[in-house]
C-alpha cells in the first residue's frame, strides 16, 4: 500500500504488530496485524471486514511498545479485499480512532 501524502492528516509510521479486534455489535473477537499507524488511526489487515462506519475495539496488548494504552476504539473508514498479499489476511482496513 502506498500512502498519498496530501490525503494524510498526520505522519504514518510503519510497524508490524499483532492485535485483536472486538466487534461492538456482536462481541466477537478477530485476529489482525497493524502495518502502519498515526495519531489519527491505523491500517491493519484481518480476515474480518465489517462495513465502513462500524465501531471496533482494538486490543493492542501485543503492541505495547507502540501504543500507550491497551484498548482503542476506532471506526472503520474503508475496507479493501486483498488478493495475493504476503500477509495471508483477506482484507485491508483503514480505521480512525474515536
Amino acid at each position: 500500500m502506498t500512502a498519498v501524502a496530501y490525503q494524510r492528516n498526520s505522519q504514518r509510521f510503519k510497524v508490524e504488530a499483532p492485535v485483536m479486534l472486538e466487534d461492538f455489535r456482536t462481541g466477537f473477537y478477530y485476529n489482525g496485524t497493524i502495518y502502519n499507524y498515526s495519531a489519527n488511526g491505523v491500517y491493519l489487515e484481518s480476515d474480518y471486514a465489517p462495513r465502513p462506519g462500524r465501531k471496533m475495539r482494538i486490543k493492542a496488548g501485543g503492541a505495547r511498545d507502540i501504543f500507550d494504552a491497551d484498548l482503542y476504539i476506532a471506526e472503520i473508514r474503508w475496507r479493501q479485499a486483498l488478493a495475493g498479499n504476503s500477509s495471508g489476511y483477506a482484507y485491508g482496513l483503514g480505521m480512525q480512532y474515536c
